[in-house]
């Protein structure tokens, strides 16, 4: 077996220069734009490493492949020995992710012009459809507070209440035989409210011990 025709790439040095670049750049800006548009806590540094990372990563394997069929089934082979046993919990991870790996796969087949309008397209939907979505919508908290009072939510002033858009009973504990409980509610804050301005809202004697949770899945740091 000839191993020149073997490791032949029909690429010169400047087209794989620009390659690299244009993925690594295409890369920067779409983690970018995961780390602006990221609503939990703090945005996960090592999935924004993977994204500036895996384009690149692509890119040169596609480059290397090209139109070699030894080299895609060795690739395959390489492949299958690999197991990925990290779990991506979000679904909009995924396909950040997905993103980035095709922009490595046209920026590896020279298709330079794809890549570029993809991911200016898909970047500027991304941003405007998350600020649509932080003006409608607000996370949801769960929030623990002890009351003397069976219904603590109508003995509250309304500037207390107009702060929660929903909320849901989850749990209610007699903790002092009648005397004193504990509630535990699933609540939406309204817009432009914080959990701060609800804690001090609501500790006026008629509740007390205000705590709120964010999810889990609010706390990916």
């Amino acid at each position: 077996m000839d191993m020149t025709n073997i490791l032949k790439v029909d690429l010169t040095p400047v087209q794989i220069i620009l390659s690299f670049l244009l993925s690594f750049a295409l890369s920067f800006i779409w983690a970018t734009v995961y780390r602006k548009t990221h609503s939990g806590i703090a945005y996960t540094r090592s999935f924004y490493l993977t994204l500036l990372l895996i384009s690149p990563i692509v890119a040169m394997v596609m480059m290397a492949i090209g139109s070699n069929v030894a080299l895609s089934l060795g690739l395959v082979g390489a492949l299958s020995i690999i197991r990925f046993r990290t779990v991506i919990k979000d679904t909009k991870d995924m396909t950040f992710l997905f993103l980035g790996i095709g922009v490595g796969l046209c920026c590896g087949a020279n298709a330079w012009i794809v890549a570029i309008i993809g991911t200016a397209m898909i970047s500027l939907l991304t941003i405007v459809m998350s600020k649509i979505g932080s003006k409608t919508s607000s996370a949801d908290y769960i929030m623990i507070f002890r009351s003397e009072h069976k219904e603590p939510w109508e003995k509250l002033k309304p500037e207390a209440q107009s702060l929660i858009a929903w909320k849901q009973l989850r749990g209610a504990t007699d903790v002092n035989q009648g005397k004193d409980f504990e509630y535990t509610y699933s609540i939406r804050l309204a817009h432009k409210a914080s959990p701060e301005s609800i804690v001090g809202a609501m500790s006026n004697g008629v509740v007390r011990n205000v705590t709120i949770i964010t999810p889990e899945n609010h706390l990916e740091i």
